[in-house]
């Protein structure tokens, strides 16, 4: 009978040695499944929000970073805390999907900042990639959140009220691919479109010659006009949207005078042939051939562009 207690005692003392989880927090060196094996499983769905990556976590669950680089690069943080700064490290969770990838959720604190990233382990254990889930956030106007849901796609969200009591959102999805990266495979949000203003690459040159000038509707559809190498030359930029799906184009290039006010666009190689006629202080558009390159597939380089008056 004492042998069995004995026996019973052993297995016991054994079996609780083999549950121990390792301290990571110095400089021991540990396997990859000591690793893993530190982070508490975690069920889905998870959120996390900003409010929740600040608020201060136990030491029992700190990770040294030597032990951490083994397995995982600091290339993770290094791009929110720079190469010089190592910040304390944390086990948050851990997620497994049988027969495939593990993730683990870890924190990186430091005074000022705290962020929880998400890394991804492949079935034999590799480190394949990582990314940022939620980070804390000083500003009370708005609110950050990660999420993965049931099955493991990873959201990161952000709300802010705004000044009448209106409530904006960003959302993107990501999933793991079999390249071994977080791939974005969504994007939503209901924020107000802020139209930008086009960008005219030959808005300084010099327009000296009689044509030269702006040839304008509105922000979005306008001509400019500048000169060339020669008088028989003319630099130009097209850029037009009529607002609607696929009704859009834009051109650069030099075209070349073929009567006194009217130039044509040719280029050895290009299909597309536009031409430019100026009278009475504007210009009409023409596309005589294919400039399907240049514009969506529902319209063309068409109508007339009044000219501009030159600010002194």
């Amino acid at each position: 009978m004492r042998k069995i207690i004995t026996i019973c005692t052993m297995l016991a003392v054994l079996a609780a040695c083999k549950s121990k989880k390792k301290n990571l927090s110095g400089e021991e060196p540990v396997d990859i499944n000591d690793f893993i094996g530190f982070f508490q499983d975690v069920t889905l769905p998870y959120s996390i929000a900003d409010t929740q990556i600040n608020k201060k976590l136990p030491d029992s669950l700190l990770i040294g970073n030597t032990v951490f680089t083994q397995f995982v690069p600091d290339s993770v943080y290094t791009k929110d805390y720079g190469k010089n700064v190592k910040p304390k490290l944390y086990a948050l969770g851990k997620i497994e999907d049988p027969g495939k990838e593990t993730y683990l959720l870890i924190k990186a604190a430091t005074q000022e900042k705290q962020v929880g990233y998400i890394a991804c382990f492949d079935k034999n254990k590799a480190f394949k990639t990582a990314m940022p889930l939620v980070r804390n956030n000083p500003d009370k106007g708005k609110s950050l959140r990660g999420n993965i849901d049931k099955r493991f796609t990873i959201t990161t969200s952000e709300t802010r009220k705004a000044a009448d009591g209106q409530r904006y959102y960003k959302l993107n999805a990501y999933a793991y691919n079999n390249a071994g990266a977080f791939t974005l495979i969504k994007i939503e949000s209901n924020e107000p479109v802020v139209p930008k203003e086009v960008y005219n690459p030959i808005d300084t040159f010099s327009r000296k010659h009689k044509l030269a000038g702006d040839y304008v509707l509105n922000k979005k559809n306008f001509v400019s006009v500048r000169d060339g190498k020669d008088e028989k030359h003319l630099l130009f930029f097209v850029h037009f949207d009529s607002g609607k799906d696929e009704c859009y184009g834009e051109l650069k290039g030099e075209a070349r005078l073929a009567k006194p006010n009217v130039a044509y666009y040719r280029q050895v190689g290009d299909a597309c042939v536009l031409e430019l006629s100026f009278s009475n202080n504007k210009v009409t558009l023409r596309e005589e051939q294919g400039c399907g390159n240049y514009r969506g597939i529902k319209c063309v380089f068409t109508g007339s562009y009044p000219r501009k008056k030159k600010g002194k």
